[in-house]
């Protein structure tokens, strides 16, 4: 982590050294950020399938996992990665990668279906159910979305609404919408034997964004955003040796962020709309 941190501000610094400054919604220019998110999710459906049973926990809330944020572990944390390119003045887009952590919070669910006797040995669900409660205090099932990365694209306006014609600042708003596909880690407490954490590519997910960059000297920008979206997973192996085995979420989410980043145009003056906005 600490050479990514050196590299990202090598690369800055070397920003500093233009001849000239350049407006960050000018065509070809390209921004780079990196930050934290802050999610919360809604109530949601979740179901497990397969030979030896077919569960719907309905209304099941999930909390983000709390942890002690530092350096070393920020590619485990809840960070946002951008790299974003204007394809004109004012447009842009941008491959994004969010991680989102959560799990099941301790509650009363409300649990449907079917589960043979004797098969969940871990979790202790046994029996049918028709909108049972039960308490997660009395079992020992649960479910830890360990590291979910939407890796999405998006297409963003870029607004400009503050401009000094020093460059020393200026504040752009932008607003979009997003699209890409989950890749997911996780662990579910439930069957015949633990599992190690499952790794696969389980669905796709979509969301509208707004953002407000506040950018300094032409180089450097803080940006905070709010992003609504709905993660669809289909495919969650809940094991590594029975491909039948799966279950399947769709979580809405709601995302707050805060970023640093830097903004660069790789050409030469001649071929920039700019500086003007």
């Amino acid at each position: 982590m600490r050479r990514i941190i050196v590299a990202f501000l090598l690369f800055s610094s070397t920003l500093f050294s233009q001849s000239y400054r350049i407006s960050s919604t000018a065509k070809n220019v390209i921004s780079a950020h990196a930050g934290h998110s802050f999610n919360r999710f809604l109530p949601s459906r979740f179901t497990l399938q397969g030979n030896e049973f077919d569960l719907t926990l309905n209304h099941a809330q999930f909390d983000p996992i709390k942890e002690k944020w530092t350096f070393s572990r920020y590619l485990t944390s809840p960070f946002k990665l951008g790299l974003g390119w204007n394809i004109r003045k004012n447009f842009q887009i941008m491959l994004e990668v969010d991680n989102f952590k959560y799990l099941l919070a301790k509650q009363v669910l409300q649990v449907s279906g079917t589960v043979a006797p004797f098969y969940d040995q871990l979790g202790g669900l046994s029996g049918n159910y028709l909108n049972t409660p039960v308490d997660m205090d009395t079992v020992g099932f649960g479910i830890n979305m360990q590291n979910i990365r939407l890796i999405s694209l998006n297409f963003q306006r870029l607004r400009p609404l503050v401009h000094y014609k020093n460059h020393s600042f200026a504040a752009v708003a932008s607003y979009g919408i997003g699209l890409g596909f989950l890749q997911s880690s996780y662990s579910v407490n439930f069957g015949s034997a633990i599992q190690e954490d499952i790794a696969s590519l389980s669905g796709m997910a979509g969301g509208l964004n707004l953002g407000m960059r506040l950018e300094f000297f032409g180089v450097f920008y803080l940006m905070s955003s709010l992003t609504g979206g709905l993660m669809v997973h289909k495919n969650l192996r809940l094991s590594l040796t029975e491909s039948n085995q799966k279950a399947q979420q769709n979580l809405w989410f709601g995302q707050a962020s805060i970023s640093v980043g830097t903004i660069f145009f790789p050409g030469k003056k001649k071929n920039c709309d700019c500086p003007h906005f």
